[in-house]
């Protein structure tokens, strides 16, 4: 090749690598730019878009609701809530109560700014919402179960109390006490009105009633049982304060309507030392009534630790004890909540009933009888009487019911027993073992209650209700006890008007004897049947 043409070549080469190399430096240079100027259009229509957003949310001044409008559960109906547009409008739809529907406010929604975040935020609380819904499906569904199963105890009566159920029961008793007195107008107090027949009758009797008063008042002034008070003092009230199950109970025990946890309640309550002595002791008592079945001899009538200091006369021995073997016993009192149709049928269901002193007496031989049955059932079984009316079968003439045995439990009723046990043959004292038995149970159990913290310093009673001495009884004598016509808490004996006696004696602790009932109740010694 000629050495000029070969050099001219090789130029030519150069030149070309050194125009490639050149535009190839531009060419990259162009592309840098580019996405310069892309980066700097995104970072402008960012900060573009988070202004925007802060002027929306700035102006949204005050409180921030986002109605979020529950559907047929779908994602995309949760996306669509979660616009402030289209929550709005679910909100009107809630007003015309089509659907349910729940409220953020600013102060939950905080931080949540991000709209997916947003999204799962308002779907957690609409879950929530949800479970409290369930939650109170839960609770009325546990109040028709709970309500079931008292019914069955209470062999069908009405409305018996029900735990944990917010006042309902009571709510529709009152409803049917109305509906009860409209029909068949009020109850006459039967026991004012044979008081005022004895009178004008010319008090037949009189001294020995007179004679009756005094040697009760001095009995009174005796305070038989003030040496068992004296000891409460040493009580504490915070024993089980540690006990989450002993403040379940305790919470319960202060307003059974409200009691939330009852399985722990029940569990604690059948534990308490009282109760479980009233009734691990009670079918270990040899004899219920002063009888041949216990020793006569070895039984010294002026033991009872309650009543054997006032023994005024001579108490006969019965040939045989009272039945022990009851199925199912109903205790019918004076107070509120019998006026009510069905409770009648519900009492005459038990297979025995046990009546007080001059109450619900329902038809009979004599003077003195009543026309209760139509809410107090007819079936009349027991009577027990107290010191003050177990004079009434001399004075005011009391013959007793078919099949209807008498009990007295206060001795300084022997006085009148002569007369009482001419009148009905089948006339009990309560014997010295079943008294003491009831004396000691009843002590432990205000024991019981006053270091649960129910109370303190109660009243030291001159002696036990007969309403108590009867349901102690009958747990030494039935395996099933049902109350009607018992007040179990103060709001009951104060207040309420439906009642066959209004009046509240004096004597006796009521504020502790309603805390036992409840007490007693949620161990299951006993159903409240009534409200």
């Amino acid at each position: 090749m000629d050495p000029i043409k070969a050099c001219s070549s090789s130029i030519a080469l150069e030149n070309n690598a050194v125009a490639g190399q050149a535009h190839c430096a531009v060419s990259s240079a162009n592309k840098r730019t580019q996405r310069t100027r892309k980066l700097a259009f995104v970072f402008v229509i960012l900060i573009t878009s988070i202004a925007l957003t802060t002027n929306v949310l700035k102006t949204r001044n005050g409180a921030l609701d986002v109605v979020f409008q529950s559907s047929n559960g779908a994602d995309d109906e949760d996306d669509r809530a979660s616009d402030f547009g289209e929550s709005e409008a679910s909100a009107d739809e809630d007003d015309r109560g089509r659907e349910s529907a729940f409220v953020v406010d600013d102060d939950d929604f905080g931080a949540v700014k991000d709209t997916q975040e947003r999204k799962s935020f308002l779907r957690a609380k609409r879950n929530t919402n949800d479970d409290e819904g369930d939650n109170d499906a839960n609770a009325n569904v546990l109040y028709k179960k709970l309500k079931l199963e008292q019914r069955r105890k209470c062999l069908e009566a009405p409305f018996p109390q029900v735990l944990g159920d917010q006042g309902k029961q009571l709510k529709s008793a009152q409803v049917a006490t109305e509906k009860f007195q409209r029909a068949h107008g009020q109850v006459k107090d039967m026991v004012s009105e044979n008081k005022k027949r004895w009178r004008e009758e010319g008090s037949p009797g009189k001294e020995i009633a007179k004679t009756g008063r005094r040697m009760l008042l001095a009995y009174a002034r005796s305070h038989p049982l003030e040496q068992r008070c004296r000891v409460e003092k040493r009580y504490r009230a915070n024993k089980y304060q540690q006990s989450l199950k002993h403040k379940h109970l305790k919470d319960c025990m202060n307003r059974l309507e409200d009691c939330q946890n009852v399985d722990d309640a029940r569990k604690a309550a059948k534990e308490m030392p009282g109760v479980k002595l009233l009734i691990d002791i009670a079918k270990k008592i040899a004899c219920v009534t002063v009888s041949k079945k216990c020793n006569p001899r070895a039984m010294k009538l002026a033991d009872n630790k309650e009543t054997g200091m006032h023994l005024t006369g001579k108490i006969e021995t019965m040939p045989g004890d009272l039945k022990r073997d009851y199925k199912t016993c109903a205790l019918v009192g004076n107070g509120p909540g019998l006026r009510v149709e069905g409770v009648g049928k519900a009492i005459d269901r038990h297979e025995a009933v046990f009546r007080f002193n001059a109450y619900n007496l329902g038809p009979r031989e004599g003077k003195m009888q009543d026309n209760n049955t139509h809410f107090a059932g007819t079936k009349q079984t027991f009577r027990m009487f107290n010191k003050k009316r177990s004079i009434i079968p001399e004075i005011w003439g009391l013959k007793p019911a078919q099949g209807e045995t008498w009990i007295f439990w206060h001795y300084g009723s022997a006085m009148y027993y002569k007369a009482a046990s001419a009148a009905n043959p089948e006339t009990y004292f309560m014997s010295v073992p079943a008294i003491n038995h009831e004396i000691d149970a009843y002590f432990a159990i205000r024991k019981d209650v006053q270091e649960l913290g129910i109370g303190k310093n109660f009243e030291c009673p001159t002696n036990l209700p007969t309403g108590l001495h009867a349901i102690m009884l009958a747990t030494m004598m039935c395996e099933s006890v049902n109350l009607f016509g018992f007040s179990y808490d103060m709001k009951m004996l104060e207040s309420r008007k439906d009642t066959t006696s209004p009046r509240v004696s004096p004597s006796h602790a009521w504020g502790v004897d309603t805390a036992m009932l409840r007490l007693l109740s949620l161990s299951g010694s006993l159903n409240l049947c009534t409200v």
